[in-house]
């Protein structure tokens, strides 16, 4: 789990100052709404938060620490790969700019845990070139300094990661978000 505490300590230090940076949301609702409760895994306090709030009567927000969880919201603490909920306890769980965090061997434990407590799962990671879990390492500079650590997951890895936690691939693409390209996979669970 060393992977969950860098990521951690790295958004903990710059918390604010990412917060004020992420004033527009990634529109996965717009793509892919599944009902009326939703998980937003590793929410931050960006503009994500807010945006699913409007799209959905009921959310909870989970992040690794309380200064990345919006305030005045429901939040849990938690880590992708452990979530503290029962089996299909959510309809849906939005996982934006998350599983580009998580290292290759976790990724699928991560579709399939949130597969487990949502029926679909929204997932973006950042649309670098390259795949296959290549780590790279992006300074932050802007009002605070972090070492933040990327995982570059291709459209592939998305799939293959999803369809080896069981889950049934429905849309797979890129959205934009300003300068930035995010690639993104819509993932319901298997019905037993």
């Amino acid at each position: 789990m060393d992977w969950a505490l860098a990521a951690r300590e790295a958004y903990r230090a710059i918390a604010e100052a990412y917060e004020a940076s992420r004033r527009r949301p990634l529109p996965t609702a717009d793509i892919a709404n599944f009902g009326d409760k939703a998980l937003d895994l590793g929410s931050g306090r960006g503009a994500q938060p807010s945006y699913l709030e409007a799209s959905y009567r009921y959310v909870v927000h989970c992040d690794l620490a309380p200064e990345l969880v919006p305030r005045g919201s429901e939040a849990v603490l938690c880590e992708a790969t452990a979530l503290p909920f029962r089996d299909g306890a959510f309809d849906v769980v939005h996982a934006v700019a998350v599983y580009h965090h998580l290292p290759p061997g976790v990724l699928g434990a991560a579709f399939a845990e949130a597969l487990r407590v949502g029926g679909a799962v929204v997932a973006t990671v950042w649309g670098l070139p390259g795949g296959g879990g290549a780590v790279r390492r992006v300074p932050w500079r802007w009002r605070g300094e972090a070492l933040r650590v990327y995982y570059v997951y291709s459209l592939r890895d998305l799939a293959s990661a999803a369809l080896a936690a069981g889950g049934r691939l429905v849309a797979l693409g890129y959205m934009r978000r300003g300068r930035r390209l995010n690639a993104f996979a819509v993932v319901l669970r298997r019905k037993n």
